[in-house]
């Protein structure tokens, strides 16, 4: 690098770090902001509703269970536990359907 790339490369980083370092502080002509009186007392969160007994998941003749519990898992992690699984059931698909499924996922 020649000499005015590092000097150009300097002085900007002395305009971040000055950015940086004024940006949290007031205006000097600011009057500091009046206190505010203390808000009124929050109210006591209801205790959370105990949690229900989990129901037995329906599962339809030939799944096996290891795709059942892909499924449950996958349904947890991206509810964040908020979901529960009732179901697993084969799609009911037309030919047209399935030919489409079929033509989408096939590997290239």
């Amino acid at each position: 690098m020649d000499n005015n790339t590092m000097m150009i490369l300097i002085i900007l980083a002395v305009l971040v770090i000055a950015f940086f370092a004024l940006r949290g502080r007031g205006h000097a002509g600011e009057k500091p902001a009046p206190a505010e009186a203390p808000a009124a007392p929050v109210p006591a969160m209801p205790a959370p509703a105990a949690p229900r007994a989990p129901q037995p998941i329906q599962v339809e003749a030939g799944i096996p269970p290891e795709v059942v519990a892909v499924i449950a898992a996958a349904v947890c992690a991206m509810g964040g536990g908020k979901y529960q699984l009732r179901a697993v059931r084969l799609a009911d698909r037309s030919a047209w359907a399935s030919a489409g499924a079929l033509d989408v996922t096939r590997p290239f």
